[in-house]
Parts: C-alpha cells; structure tokens; sequence
C-alpha cells in the first residue's frame, strides 16, 4: 500500500512547525503570567527570574526530549543495519531490503524507514532518498550507513557483510558511550549540585533575611552585584556540562 506523499516524491511532513509554535505562544503565555505575579508579590527582579526560569527550564525540557529521541534512532539504527544485511541475504534489492527494516523496525525510528520506503515506491532517486532520511535521523550514525550504501551503489562489493561490520561497529560505540556516561555520573551530578547550591542559598537568604537581600535591591551596585553572579553562574553550569559531555 502506497502512502500518501508530496509532488516531490517525499512523504508529506506533519505540521510540526505550527505545533512548535502554539508550544512556545503557550510557555510565553504561561511565563507572562508568572513574571506579572511574581513583580506583584515581590518585586520586578523576581518576576523576572521566575519568567526566565520557567522559559529555561520548558527549554531545557524540550532539549533533553529531542536528545532522548536521538538516542533511541541511534541505539535502533544497528537491529535495523543487521535486517537489511539479512534482506539482502535473502535475495531482496536494496530498496525491498529498506522496507523489511521498515517493518522490523519500531519507533522512532521507524518513521524515518517508513518516509525513505514511501518516497522510492513514488519513484524518488534513491539518492535523494536518502540524503532526506540521513537528514530526518540527523546522527553520525546515519551518516555512515548512508556512506556504506552510496558506496556499495558506486563500486559494488558484498553489502551484507559490510552491513553486519557496520552494525557491530554501532554497536560498540554506543556501549562505549554508556560505559563513559556512567563513569562520569558523579562529575555530572556534582556540577548539578555547584550549579544550583548558590541559587538555592540565595532563595534561603530571601526567606531567613529578607530585609539584608531587600537592601541589596535598593541600589544599583547591589542589583547589578546580583545580575552578573547569575549570569556567572550560569556560564559556570553550562561549561561544566559541556566539558562532561559525551561526545
């Protein structure tokens, strides 16, 4: 069964732009209200870090859900390598190969299979096709095994063998990348920790000595003594999580 699909031979894509859009008019509409109550209740400096840490953090959030679903294309994309390999064993082309990983496969990756399997049956170039699903799945990852089937169209070779190196080359990468996210737990977790305790003594200095902080307030040493620790805390946090990136 054909899928339905664009004039370009490509699937046509879900609305995801507008989806974007009402989720942020949405968080800026929530964040609006946040600053104004909290400019009512205690002042415009907290209005404000309440607005910024609630937009932060739905940010933060729709980062790490991004993240997420690339990780899990990447952990998939090998059993899918390994199916196409078995495909192609089994005597099947390489575009009857893809749609058996298709169907092998589940989300999220599966989506990006079904959109490249969809554009060849509407009679996409091949490489076309993939180039758009490489740029769908967005990983080195997917690089490679696009560079493995360009190659193998060009010069030719056995495919599966080369497919079953790539997935076990996958493989070993990303258990790699887990051996080294757990041996760096504790560093993340301890710049967690520095990254938000001076945050967190401020907030208890609020509550037990309101009218020292409040003083602070009053002037525009004090205030601009405020804004730039939280800019440089900021920095800090953002540097000590990108140092323990796993790349």
């Amino acid at each position: 069964m054909r899928r339905g699909g664009s004039l370009s031979g490509w699937p046509a894509a879900p609305p995801t732009s507008r989806i974007a859009v009402s989720g942020n008019a949405r968080v800026a509409g929530v964040a609006a209200l946040v600053g104004v109550g909290g400019f009512v209740i205690a002042g415009p400096i907290v209005g404000i870090a309440a607005a910024g840490s609630l937009v932060g953090g739905w940010h933060l959030r729709r980062r790490r859900r991004v993240a997420r679903v690339v990780a899990e294309r990447d952990e998939q994309l090998a059993d899918s390598v390994r199916a196409i390999a078995s495909a192609l064993r089994a005597g099947m082309s390489v575009p009857q190969a893809i749609g058996f990983a298709e169907r092998e496969s589940v989300p999220p990756l599966q989506a990006t299979w079904c959109a490249m399997d969809a554009a060849l049956e509407l009679g996409s170039p091949f490489e076309d096709a993939l180039d758009r699903w490489v740029s769908d799945v967005g990983t080195d990852d997917a690089r490679l095994v696009a560079g493995v089937l360009r190659l193998n169209r060009r010069s030719g070779g056995d495919l599966p063998t080369t497919l079953d190196q790539v997935a076990s080359t996958l493989r070993e990468r990303h258990a790699a990348a887990r051996e080294v996210r757990a041996l760096t737990a504790q560093a993340r977790l301890s710049g967690t920790i520095l990254g938000v305790l001076p945050v967190g003594f401020f907030a208890f200095l609020w509550i037990t000595s309101r009218n020292e902080i409040e003083g602070a307030f009053r002037s525009s040493a004090g205030v601009g003594a405020i804004g730039l620790g939280l800019v440089l805390e900021g920095l800090a946090f953002l540097w000590i999580r990108y140092l323990l990136e796993v790349r």
